[in-house]
This record gives structure tokens, C-alpha cells and sequence, in this order.
């Protein structure tokens, strides 16, 4: 989960919060873990120079390369 994707979860969850929904304890625990797990992992950014080692370590095949960036995004590699 990205930074992006936690801060969505706590806007979401303090939507509910705001409009009188109680969240119970069990949705909330699972909004703090996420959100802990979240935050404890570095933001990703895709820099030329990664787009750059993608792209050799896959031999310049686009469809490669695009599915490499693709788990590169999601902290596959």
C-alpha cells in the first residue's frame, strides 16, 4: 500500500467519522494496521534512472517492460 492509498483509507474513515458512522472495531483495527503497515514502508519514486534499469532488464521489450514497471510499483521489485 502506498502513502497515497493510506491517506485515502484515513480520508475515507474520517468521512464516515463525519457523517455519524461508527466504525467498529473490528474495521477499525484493520483501517490502523494498514495504515501503520503503510507508513512504515519508503515512497516509491519511479526516476529515470529506474525507468532506465527497467527498461535494459528487459531487453527493451516494451510489454516486459511494462509489466516490470508494473511490480516495481507495487514494491515487487
Amino acid at each position: 500500500m502506498t502513502h497515497s492509498e493510506a491517506l485515502k483509507l484515513a480520508l475515507d474513515a474520517l468521512g464516515k467519522w463525519s457523517s455519524g458512522r461508527d466504525m467498529d472495531a473490528v474495521e477499525l483495527n484493520d483501517l490502523i494496521a494498514k495504515l501503520e503497515a503503510a507508513l512504515e514502508q519508503p515512497e516509491r519514486t519511479l526516476t529515470d534512472e529506474v525507468i532506465a534499469d527497467l527498461w535494459h532488464a528487459n531487453g527493451g521489450f516494451h510489454h516486459h517492460f511494462a509489466r516490470a514497471v508494473e511490480r516495481w510499483l507495487r514494491g515487487e521489485k
